[in-house]
């Protein structure tokens, strides 16, 4: 039995692995990794270890954005870690991006590459204006998980 990878604060993203038996391409600040497990599960069984199922954090996404499509996952709000998708979960080219990993982002060629603090990059092939929607919507979603903490109060549901 394959232990699950941990996504931690070093993590900075990942994607399905073009591979027969690795389901999963894992880059994090200390190099690249592979898992046998798929991203959706890597991201579900997360969620559980930080005391909540990746459905119960898709239905809070859900309820902020009042959206249902390419959505956020707080995978440990308290720590600041949030995974963005440049595509839908089920689509085999999306990448989970770490946001805040993102130092800043450009296009280039037909997608974008995205600049990480640590001075590495990779490509996504995504235009600028949806990776950028998507990072203002994960930013949208730490706002409200964190407005008691900014802001002294809470929102009412």
């Amino acid at each position: 039995m394959h232990t699950v990878y941990r996504i931690t604060k070093k993590t900075k993203l990942l994607t399905h692995a073009d591979s027969n038996y690795y389901r999963s391409y894992i880059v994090e600040e200390e190099g690249e990794h592979y898992s046998v497990h798929r991203p959706e599960e890597i991201i579900g069984r997360n969620c559980l270890s930080y005391k909540a199922s990746l459905e119960g954090r898709l239905d809070v996404v859900k309820g902020i954005l009042k959206s249902s499509t390419k959505l956020p996952v707080p995978i440990f709000p308290e720590y600041g870690i949030f995974l963005m998708p440049t595509a839908s979960i089920r689509n085999p080219s999306c990448v989970w991006i770490a946001y805040h990993q993102v130092h800043h982002y450009e296009t280039y060629k037909k997608g974008t590459y995205i600049h990480f603090y640590d001075g590495t990059g990779y490509f996504v092939n995504i235009t600028e204006a949806a990776f950028d929607k998507q990072y203002k919507r994960t930013s949208q979603v730490i706002v409200h998980l964190n407005r008691e903490k900014l802001f002294g109060y809470a929102e009412s549901w």
